[in-house]
């Protein structure tokens, strides 16, 4: 090769080289936003999936059971004056349940985490389509579980009491644009019962609960 024709070579992948680097810049700028955005739904959607499956199994499995977490106060008549939460309960369920949402949340794949390129390019022609955008999950951080109460009307002279758990989970991950935290906030139904009556006046303990 001649010294022309090997200058010739350098300057054609010059090019090229500066091409692949200002469509990898260009493709960043334009299209990082709308496939975080898209990384970020994905993300929330698989995390709450997760969190709702560990709660399942454990109500499945007979581990949350309202009658655990709650006695109920009557008077003579038979009419439900007072409830009372056994905190213990509370407290050996929050820690069953984290470690349960940590395990699943644990299985988040980078195969189930990604985004087909299609869907951020032309998304009304090419949704689910192309190459596929990997998500890594870095880390996992389950901040907490709050346990909650909640009564609505259930019809004439009948309250539905339902406990609800609030679970807040940070997750980290890798994708191109970079690596970002996303907060997912879930809330599930964990046990609930209708009282027949009017509503106890006296409430003690779920209110008191972190």
């Amino acid at each position: 090769m001649t010294l022309a024709q090997r200058d010739r070579l350098r300057s054609i992948l010059t090019v090229v080289l500066l091409l692949t680097v200002g469509l990898t810049l260009l493709l960043r700028l334009r299209l990082a936003p709308m496939a975080e955005q898209l990384i970020v739904t994905q993300v929330d959607n698989q995390a709450s999936d997760a969190i709702n499956a560990a709660i399942d199994e454990q109500i499945t499995s007979g581990e949350i059971d309202y009658d655990r977490m709650i006695s109920v106060e009557k008077d003579a008549k038979g009419n439900v004056n007072a409830l009372h939460t056994n905190i213990a309960e509370i407290n050996r369920l929050k820690t069953s349940i984290l470690k349960r949402v940590d395990e699943k949340l644990e299985n988040l794949s980078m195969e189930e985490l990604s985004v087909p390129i299609g869907s951020v390019l032309l998304p009304e022609l090419l949704s689910g389509r192309g190459p596929k955008i990997p998500v890594r999950v870095l880390a996992v951080r389950t901040s907490d579980a709050v346990f909650r109460s909640s009564f609505e009307s259930a019809g004439i002279n009948q309250t539905k009491h339902s406990i609800m758990i609030d679970i807040h989970v940070v997750i980290t991950i890798l994708t191109w644009a970079g690596t970002q935290e996303i907060a997912v906030d879930s809330s599930v139904v964990a046990a609930e019962t209708v009282i027949v009556g009017t509503v106890p006046t006296t409430y003690f303990g779920m209110e008191e609960l972190p």
